[in-house]
């Protein structure tokens, strides 16, 4: 890869992991050395876990997340529909996104930080993922076109204060018949409020699945959502 092309390669010290769901096997780049984040987070007095970089994470709800999609939520009498259109929100470092479009599905990553958009560039064309584009989105001022067969999301319920706005991107984006498939830690308090605060046309299905790694579990709540 060029750096000149993508110059968070030369913002950043990045190094590649390998991620592998559904058949399929990608190296990611992603933020080598966290220390500097963490250190400039917490260095004052306000710093919290809403201020957290998300994007220089891989979240275990994102694996999860596109491994059920992939496996179960996407395929119809056994078979991965590829063209359903697909709008991932609060992408961070885009797994679930780009493993989608790696499948053949038209995608949309967005999110709202620079350094996180330009990663997801640099990933994108290093995978060579012709079906998948980055774009920019506030969810307070959304500037997007279009509705979506499919929106997702992985850990983008961190606080209360985003709830109405999401919620409207979701009416105004989402496909009639469409589905959203929202999956965090369960132990995330917000996720609860969000989901006490459904409007009345939005119907919920809810999924829990184990992720299991290297000394340790976890639990993920896949969040399945339908307007009447």
């Amino acid at each position: 890869m060029n750096p000149e092309n993508f110059p968070i390669m030369n913002k950043y010290e990045l190094e590649t992991v390998p991620i592998g769901i559904g058949g399929k096997r990608m190296q990611f780049y992603r933020i080598a050395d966290w220390e500097p984040f963490i250190k400039n987070l917490f260095s004052g007095e306000n710093g919290s876990f809403t201020d957290f970089p998300h994007w220089i994470k891989i979240w275990e709800a994102s694996l999860v997340l596109t491994d059920y999609l992939l496996d179960e939520g996407l395929k119809t009498e056994g078979q991965l529909e590829t063209s359903q259109s697909v709008l991932e929100t609060g992408a961070g470092m885009g797994i679930t996104g780009m493993f989608l479009a790696a499948f053949g599905h038209p995608v949309i990553l967005t999110d709202y930080d620079e350094d996180c958009l330009e990663l997801m560039r640099l990933n994108i064309a290093y995978n060579e993922l012709e079906s998948a584009r980055v774009q920019k989105l506030d969810w307070d001022q959304p500037e997007l076109d279009g509705r979506f067969d499919i929106i997702c999301g992985a850990e983008v319920i961190y606080r209360e204060s985003i709830i109405a706005s999401l919620t409207a991107l979701f009416r105004k984006h989402l496909k009639p018949g469409g589905r959203i498939y929202l999956a965090h830690d369960h132990q995330r308090s917000s996720v609860e409020t969000f989901m006490a605060r459904l409007p009345a046309d939005m119907r919920a299905e809810t999924v829990v699945k184990t992720f299991r790694g290297q000394d340790m579990a976890r639990r993920i709540v896949i969040h399945i959502l339908r307007f009447a």
